[in-house]
């Protein structure tokens, strides 16, 4: 008898049409689990394609700023009257000629007004007139290296050519951006665990469910002489099927709502979506995805049936 279920035990692993000694492919219930293990990929795939694009946006921001600010010359004086746009030009022309004399000046340049009305497009709307509206004199700068010293110099030459001039280094507006996608990339991993302990918990609870309706052939294979390992096979194997349909159709559900939102962001004016645009790193770590959710299902199933065998008699 034993060597029957040795001899067994070896066909399960090759056999192509495999057989059950337990009927676990018959129970209803198996339809519920596919689903839930579908939303949770699902889910998932979500989630992790939301840290892959703030991890993405954050890193362009960063690059794109690095070693950047910008010098305003304010339209309103500090009485509250505003200049006029010649004397906006003629501050601003002072300015660029004060860069020029500073080594630690990689490049500067002045935006023209089709530059800013580029910048404030996305709030106010391409077709906005700003000729009736008082604009600042804004000069782009690029450092060598942004350091302290460099700052403060840079400051007071600016102070030398009206106090009202300012500097934005865009660390204030740029450090308040990183803590919200940091806090938003830690959630959507919180997230994933989350989703990743809600599967484990699911498949242990259909896979008890089933040694409780199946309890009687579980004892009956025990008495035959049936090990806990070739027992544990048949719902491991069980649970791995229904983990893999589940998986594959959670992950294609959620590529496909990825494109549409993809498509969607790419069309918006001024750039304003992060776009979802990932990386080989990216692709891979979702086409990963349903084999880690079956690894999940397997080693849960696997731990929960052994677990419960051990306390039979």
């Amino acid at each position: 008898m034993l060597g029957l279920f040795k001899k067994k035990d070896r066909r399960l692993g090759s056999s192509s049409k495999r057989q059950y000694d337990i009927p676990l492919n018959k129970n209803d219930g198996a339809d519920f689990l596919v689903l839930l293990i579908a939303l949770m990929t699902f889910l998932a795939v979500l989630a992790m394609s939301g840290s892959f694009a703030l991890s993405s946006m954050t890193k362009r921001w960063s690059s794109g700023l690095e070693n950047k600010l910008t010098i305003e010359i304010p339209a309103e004086k500090s009485d509250g009257s505003l200049r006029s746009s010649e004397q906006i030009k003629g501050f601003t022309d002072k300015v660029l000629k004060s860069l020029e004399g500073n080594p630690g000046i990689k490049s500067a340049v002045m935006l023209e007004k089709d530059d800013i009305q580029e910048l404030i497009s996305p709030w106010l709307g391409d077709d906005m007139v700003l000729d009736d509206i008082p604009l600042p004199g804004l000069v782009s700068v690029e450092l060598h290296v942004s350091t302290p010293e460099v700052l403060t110099g840079l400051a007071k030459d600016m102070a030398l050519i009206n106090d009202n001039i300012r500097i934005d280094t865009h660390e204030t507006w740029l450090l308040s951006l990183l803590r919200v996608t940091g806090a938003l990339q830690y959630s959507a991993s919180f997230i994933t665990l989350i989703i990743a302990l809600t599967t484990i918990i699911a498949v242990a609870g259909g896979v008890r469910a089933r040694m409780a309706i199946h309890r009687e052939d579980v004892e009956l294979l025990h008495l035959m002489g049936a090990s806990d390992g070739y027992i544990t096979k048949q719902f491991q194997r069980h649970a791995l099927i229904l983990a893999i349909k589940g998986a594959l159709a959670g992950t294609i559900a959620g590529i496909i709502i990825l494109l549409i939102i993809n498509g969607v962001s790419g069309d918006a004016e001024g750039g304003m979506l992060p776009d979802m645009n990932l990386n080989a790193v990216h692709i891979v770590a979702l086409i990963a995805l349903p084999g880690f959710a079956c690894l999940i299902a397997a080693l849960a199933s696997r731990f929960t049936v052994l677990r419960v065998l051990s306390a039979m008699p």
